[in-house]
């Protein structure tokens, strides 16, 4: 018997980094989980590899529909909606005179809509049952970066939407977010190839611990303020960053 057993989480993003450590935790611990991406190959494949644990859900998060989907289908596939993790979101750099229309709406998208949508869509459920949402946030919505203004300005979004939602889903929803700092991940790998802002470089040189942070450190942050270690906890941004700040 795992911490989270006979409990249903849905975990955006969890095809592949943060999101895909965060459903292998939780189903190591005894969840079943409902994986939701736009990538249908790529949910299957990380569906596959955590076994009949995993069910999931193909769609724009950003998409009412799809927020609908994923929560009928944690019902139907684990009895119950129990946790949601919002972890999925895209991390584009862009100078703001380089943005274009659609980089800007993609990144408000993926960032901050998809999550308003899935707690929406949860929130009668958690109302009724009691439960956890643990948002992801970002060291930039505190710590301007040249690059990253359209990005940190949605991660500021979902910081101040998560102290708001902990109110209004008290006492029976935790809402909580982590903020999580420079992490390794395919993303963040290729990005550091590529990204010609430099805010990449900026944001990890000066990190105090001397390093990115692994999936897996990111991942027990969300899970511990998912579990029931953290019920005393709602309304709270846990920095999970290296030290990059500490302010």
């Amino acid at each position: 018997m795992g911490e989270f057993s006979d409990k249903t989480a849905i975990v955006t993003g969890g095809s592949r980094g943060i999101g895909l450590t965060v459903a292998r935790l939780l189903v190591e611990r005894g969840a079943h989980v409902v994986l939701v991406g736009r990538n249908a190959a790529a949910l299957r494949s990380a569906a596959d590899s955590l076994g009949a644990a995993a069910t999931i859900v193909a769609g724009d998060i950003a998409q009412a529909d799809t927020a609908t989907q994923a929560v009928s289908a944690a019902i139907a596939h684990g009895g119950s909606l129990d946790i949601l993790a919002n972890i999925a979101g895209i991390f584009p750099t862009a100078l703001i005179e380089e943005t274009t229309d659609a980089l800007y709406a993609d990144t408000i998208a993926a960032n901050l809509t998809g999550t308003v949508m899935l707690c929406r869509a949860a929130f009668p459920i958690l109302r009724e049952r009691g439960g956890a949402i643990v948002n992801i946030s970002s060291t930039a919505a505190r710590l301007p970066t040249p690059g990253l203004s359209v990005y940190a300005a949605a991660k500021a979004g979902v910081e101040a939407f998560t102290r708001t939602l902990a109110l209004e889903g008290a006492p029976s929803i935790r809402v909580n977010a982590v903020s999580a700092g420079p992490t390794r991940t395919e993303t963040v790998d290729a990005l550091m190839a590529s990204d010609t802002t430099g805010a990449v470089r900026t944001v990890t040189q000066a990190l105090p611990l001397g390093r990115l942070a692994e999936t897996v450190e990111i991942a027990e942050a969300i899970l511990f303020l998912a579990s029931p270690r953290a019920s005393f906890i709602t309304g709270q941004i846990l920095h999970a960053n290296g030290g990059g700040l500490m302010a």
